[in-house]
């Protein structure tokens, strides 16, 4: 792992720290922790979940809520917007929107700002196809 940790790196932590970080995907903790039993077929979901905290704490994962309110994770922490479709759940990394200047806002609105976050909601290409309007999103 990159950063510097105040935590102890443990061959469970960073065996869920690269199934995260080498998909392309938004996976749930689920779908992490079936990944992660084919190298530690002990492991389980509640060390998953445990270690997922630990990286987020660390800055290392990014939690990102789907369409269907199901928490995903993401080793991509740099600054980047995220389209989700409304009807299959898919969400993809936007690299080509950059950060919104939020400061002009802040007076506005009276806040002090911590985080940015900038999401699409739409079709994908694929179910544009399909022709599908609303539906349930599938696993990543």
């Amino acid at each position: 792992m990159a950063r510097q940790s105040s935590m102890r790196e443990t061959r469970q932590r960073r065996v869920v720290y690269e199934t995260v970080r080498e998909t392309r995907t938004h996976p749930t903790a689920d779908w992490i922790f079936e990944q992660v039993r084919g190298t530690l077929p002990k492991i389980s979901l509640g060390t998953v979940y445990r270690n997922l905290a630990v990286l987020k704490a660390e800055g290392l994962v990014r939690e990102v809520v789907g369409t269907d309110r199901r928490t995903r994770y993401e080793a991509n922490i740099g600054p980047h917007a995220h389209f989700v479709c409304t009807a299959c759940g898919e969400i993809r990394d936007l690299e080509t929107i950059g950060p919104v200047d939020w400061r002009t806002q802040k007076e506005l609105v009276g806040c002090e700002v911590i985080e940015q976050r900038l999401e699409l909601l739409g079709l994908c290409a694929a179910c544009q196809r399909r022709g599908r309007s609303r539906g349930t999103a599938m696993e990543a």
